[in-house]
């Protein structure tokens, strides 16, 4: 089956670039591009998380707010990566997509490539909040850490 996982694209991270506006419309058209099921996670805070205690983030500590495309599965977390890989089968190919590419997707690419999990990182339909560079060095990372066959 092939999936697309949609990494934290959140209104909360919506980038003054213009680029979460794109990658929203390619998830909402997944489907229809040949995706078999979305999977969603959302990045949300609570008191005792590590963003607060390190980081002093407070965004998303309320909760989130709802995603603006439609997803077969939302997996809540309150970190960079998933706190249970096991919920994702290895049965799928992934593609990742999503914010932030120098955090989360970053975080989570390189967990799913650790447990060998069939993946792909649509770069181009990634992004980061804080920025083209930062979007940038995100890549170079990926790049540098796995094969040019996972990082498109």
């Amino acid at each position: 089956m092939k999936v697309l996982l949609v990494v934290d694209l959140q209104t909360e991270f919506k980038d003054k670039e213009g680029q979460y506006d794109r990658i929203l419309n390619f998830v909402k058209h997944a489907k229809s591009n040949g995706y078999d099921r979305v999977v969603a996670t959302m990045c949300c805070n609570s008191p005792d998380s590590p963003f607060v205690k390190y980081n002093n983030w407070f965004d998303c500590l309320d909760g989130c707010m709802p995603l603006e495309f439609n997803s077969d599965k939302i997996i809540v977390k309150y970190s960079y990566g998933l706190s249970d890989y096991s919920r994702l089968s290895k049965n799928n190919t992934y593609d990742i997509v999503g914010f932030n590419t120098d955090a989360c997707v970053l975080k989570i690419a390189m967990d799913m490539f650790d447990r060998c999990y069939d993946i792909r990182v649509l770069t181009k339909y990634c992004f980061s909040s804080s920025g083209s560079a930062q979007h940038k060095s995100g890549v170079k990372l990926l790049k540098h850490l796995m094969s040019d066959a996972v990082i498109l």
